[in-house]
């Protein structure tokens, strides 16, 4: 007990550090864009239909975000929570598979399925790459 609370006091201070020292850098950069900058393309909360107009940086920050969290979780509750979660599921099918492995899965399965739009990322991500590596898992 004593230290899982100390391992999320530690996570907890280390994600505060970041934060401090992210937001100076973060305040010197210019408020205005450059005048030959592109404006930027606001991005709705992602999902089928947004998913294949997104540029690749786009799609790789949607799904390190993603990932983050569920490492961010996975640290703080340990492999086997009080709690379970499907992090521990997501964490240790996903291990080793890189970001453009992901992102080019989850391209296949809506240029193979346009009339799956409306079914969200993470879901293909789930069904697609983490439940057949937990049958697989299950099986052996």
């Amino acid at each position: 007990m004593k230290k899982t609370a100390s391992k999320k006091i530690i996570l907890t201070l280390g994600l505060i550090a970041n934060l401090v020292a992210w937001t100076p850098i973060q305040a010197a950069e210019p408020t205005a864009p450059p005048v030959s900058a592109k404006p930027v393309k606001e991005l709705p909360f992602p999902g089928g239909k947004e998913w294949p107009t997104a540029t690749e940086r786009e799609k790789m920050a949607y799904l390190l975000g993603v990932l983050n969290m569920a490492l961010v979780e996975y640290q703080l509750t340990g492999p086997n929570p009080k709690n379970p979660t499907m992090v521990e599921k997501l964490v240790k099918s996903l291990k080793g598979v890189t970001l453009r492995q992901i992102m080019e899965t989850v391209d296949a399965y809506y240029q193979a399925n346009p009339d799956q739009q409306q079914r969200p990322i993470f879901e293909v991500i789930w069904f697609e790459m983490v439940e057949p590596k937990q049958a697989a898992s299950a099986k052996n």
